[in-house]
């Protein structure tokens, strides 16, 4: 999940496209006319739905980078060809003095299906493509020629350099995005940031917030069927596992990331799939997050509920001290001994029904 939800991105169709061609050199553009990608259509589909879970993005205004031009389209279809070659130009004037700027195929998409216009653009770098041929000898062995394909897209993001997914509408900020760029994961490179007229939707305090809330949230839904261990140490886990690094990246990282905090719980497919949706619901799925060390503060406080509904609440470092004045022995059983060790008791007092109910909750 991302930008769109699922049942959303299955259903997104190729109205229109058109590619040119760009590069570092001033002798690489070439600007094309309209194509037809007839049979070829899952191909390209496949490159939008994988930048569904870029880093989201805000327009800066309606009036701002590539808005206006797509919203021409969206407006007029005559104007399709002549605008996208005006933002093809515009992107190879920044792109051509980029660092690590490669010859390419710029792809301008527009998309039906849903309910508000939206397109695709996408940097494709191009690729060599080796081809050989089979002969064989009157010795009777094999001989390969190799021969070389120009001009070809590879079925690969890896070959996908920058992509951005957009949907339009009427608010302040005219629209959201969901921004690929492979070179600058993190963030997106000023250039195309510039290029597309859109600032970041989250800081990072913003997006380390959403990622604590959303951790919760499916803590709370799993809390009866978690180990204890999980359960008593999650946010101090949470904590260690993000002093260790800079950011968390979809996929794979978050794998780890979710291990370090939750152990072999994270592996539960229910849990998971409850995460993944407490994810999509706080709108990160999807980011990669720049993290607020500052934003995860250590948990100071413990906080035990007895099924005789006696509350205790004391400060964590009471029981991490060598020699602890609160320690909880767990019988297997299920029973508990708490003791409790004091220089002294300072408020010793009977509380009213309603503030005997609001404590045990």
């Amino acid at each position: 999940m991302g930008l769109l939800d699922q049942e959303l991105l299955d259903g997104i169709t190729i109205q229109r496209m058109i590619f040119h061609v760009v590069g570092p050199s001033d002798d690489d553009l070439q600007l094309m006319d309209e194509i037809d990608a007839s049979g070829f259509d899952d191909f390209f589909l496949a490159r939008i739905r994988e930048t569904n879970v870029g880093n989201r993005f805000n327009f800066i205004g309606p009036d701002a980078g590539v808005r206006p031009s797509l919203k021409s389209i969206a407006d007029n279809a005559t104007k399709f060809v002549t605008r996208t070659k005006q933002l093809t130009e515009s992107f190879h004037g920044a792109h051509k003095v980029a660092p690590m700027s490669s010859r390419g195929a710029f792809i301008v998409a527009q998309l039906g299906g849903l309910n508000v216009p939206a397109f695709a653009l996408i940097k494709l770098d191009d690729q060599t493509v080796l081809r050989y041929q089979q002969t064989k000898k009157a010795d009777g062995s094999i001989r390969a020629k190799v021969t070389e394909v120009d001009n070809t897209f590879i079925e690969d993001r890896k070959a996908m350099q920058k992509s951005a997914l957009i949907v339009l509408n009427e608010d302040q900020d005219g629209g959201q995005l969901a921004v690929y760029d492979r070179v600058n994961k993190r963030n997106v490179s000023e250039y195309f940031k510039t290029f597309l007229g859109v600032r970041r939707l989250y800081t990072p305090t913003d997006a380390t917030g959403r990622l604590v809330d959303a951790f919760a949230d499916s803590v709370r839904k799993f809390k009866s069927l978690m180990p204890d261990t999980v359960k008593n140490n999650w946010r101090k886990n949470l904590h260690d596992a993000v002093q260790a690094r800079e950011t968390i990246e979809p996929g794979d990282d978050l794998n780890v990331f979710g291990s370090q905090v939750f152990g072999a719980f994270w592996q539960d497919d229910s849990f998971r799939k409850h995460i993944d949706r407490s994810l999509h619901h706080k709108r990160i799925s999807g980011e990669v997050i720049e993290i607020d060390k500052e934003r995860v503060k250590p948990p100071p406080m413990r906080r035990l509920k007895t099924r005789e509904n006696v509350l205790i609440i004391y400060p964590k470092q009471l029981e991490d001290a060598g020699d602890a004045l609160v320690r909880v022995d767990r019988h297997s059983d299920g029973r508990a001994t708490i003791t409790i060790r004091t220089s002294g008791i300072d408020d010793d007092d009977l509380a009213d029904e309603t503030a005997s109910r609001r404590l045990a909750q």
